[in-house]
């Protein structure tokens, strides 16, 4: 703490705190402003309507039109460290327009608690009758004033002030303590140093997080696999892959999409930290940003479609505690897909490829996924995948009857012939 004390307004019953900061040396005007703001918020309804038990009020003492002293007081208002509720009155005493220290007064509390009470706060913080703070820059002292009440009285500890039996050890305890926060400074710069020379860097991901790399590499495959397939759904329509509809109006029936593709993800950092500006906290963001570059190897796709079309989001690692920014590079992304539609004959086992006959290669997997299904004529809708080495062969039977569906009219025209 460095020539500040926070002032605490504690609301019995709601379960709130709010607090703000008071320094030695800020304008009168400042803290007038802020003593009747705080002074009418506490003793606003809240969002239920409720009023807190405890009431506050405000005055403000002139001398030849300066500010001298602002006082705020409190009736029935609950100290958590007396464990009661308490009358007071907190006066922020102005010396040549500043803030030059601040008394508080209690009605219904005796020297003797307060006393009790901050030697269990401060501890070995207690010099003669003074309490320090943290940092030996401010202290607190507990006198019966004038009036008869209970008073703490609060100021900037200046050793001109103290007296010379604890004058020495005084400044000792600041000189630890300010080599202490030297001490802490040093290590925060260092600690700063170092998360920027880390967090600088783009890291690998495969080199640095192989298994992570392996997980993006398997969602990559799996993207690509549920793109083909949602192109067959009555929800999902893919401008780049016919629907079966389609395929069986068409002249060849069958689609092929053979390519190979080198992918390269990069993520960029352009988050922004908070900035305070004083009275104005201006947010920062979590703002990380992919690129991707996308290389055709082989194949047809010379736009690199198929990877416009899917979402992957390569992830951030940790480098010795801080989130970095990594890089992945996928190379020879073999994407086969096949989709038709056919008419076979099965019969023990065997299957026959009656009509629209799919490609050699195609033929021995639906062969494979086939034979096990009862003897008939079918017409068989079909896809077959291997997506850098994640197959899959999706079929559809319809056998075949006097019963066309008016989605396969053409195509049951066809296969009719094709029977005869």
């Amino acid at each position: 703490m460095n020539r500040f004390l926070i002032l605490t307004v504690f609301i019995l019953g709601f379960g709130q705190l709010k607090s703000q900061t008071i320094e030695i040396g800020q304008d009168a005007d400042y803290i007038k402003r802020l003593i009747e703001w705080s002074t009418k918020d506490h003793n606003r309804a809240d969002s239920y309507g409720r009023y807190s038990d405890a009431r506050a009020s405000w005055d403000v003492l002139y001398n030849n039109g300066q500010i001298t002293d602002v006082i705020q007081c409190y009736d029935n208002q609950f100290y958590i460290d007396l464990r009661m509720s308490v009358n007071y009155c907190k006066h922020y005493i102005m010396e040549y327009g500043k803030l030059a220290y601040t008394l508080t007064q209690y009605e219904n509390v005796s020297t003797d608690k307060l006393i009790e009470v901050y030697d269990n706060l401060y501890g070995d913080r207690k010099i003669n009758s003074l309490y320090f703070d943290k940092e030996y820059k401010h202290y607190s002292k507990i006198y019966l004033a004038k009036n008869g009440q209970a008073t703490i009285e609060w100021r900037e500890a200046e050793l001109s002030q103290i007296p010379l039996s604890v004058r020495k050890e005084i400044e000792n305890k600041q000189k630890e303590k300010e080599n202490e926060e030297y001490q802490k400074e040093l290590a925060r710069q260092k600690e700063l140093e170092k998360q920027k020379e880390i967090k600088s860097k783009t890291y690998d991901l495969k080199e640095y997080n192989p298994s992570l790399y392996n997980e993006t590499f398997e969602e990559i495959k799996t993207s690509i696999v549920n793109y083909f397939q949602k192109s067959s759904s009555n929800y999902y329509r893919s401008s780049n892959v016919p629907s079966f509809t389609e395929l069986a109006n068409g002249n060849e029936k069958k689609y092929r999409f053979t390519n190979t593709y080198t992918a390269y993800y990069k993520l960029e950092d352009h988050s922004r930290e908070s900035v305070n500006y004083g009275s104005v906290i201006v947010a920062g963001s979590y703002d990380v940003r992919q690129s991707k570059e996308i290389k055709l190897v082989s194949g047809t796709d010379n736009s690199c479609s198929l990877f416009n079309s899917i979402s992957i989001k390569i992830p951030t690692i940790e480098i010795q505690g801080y989130e970095v920014m990594t890089e992945a590079t996928f190379p020879n992304i073999k994407v086969d897909y096949a989709k038709g539609v056919t008419i076979v004959k099965i019969r023990s086992g065997e299957v026959e490829f009656k009509s629209f006959l799919p490609d050699e290669d195609i033929q021995k997997k639906l062969k494979e996924k086939l034979k096990s299904e009862p003897k008939g004529k079918y017409i068989v809708q079909y896809e077959v995948g291997n997506i850098a080495g994640k197959e899959f062969v999706n079929t559809e039977l319809e056998k075949k009857t006097t019963k066309v569906g008016a989605g396969w009219l053409l195509l049951g025209l066809l296969a009719l012939a094709a029977f005869l």
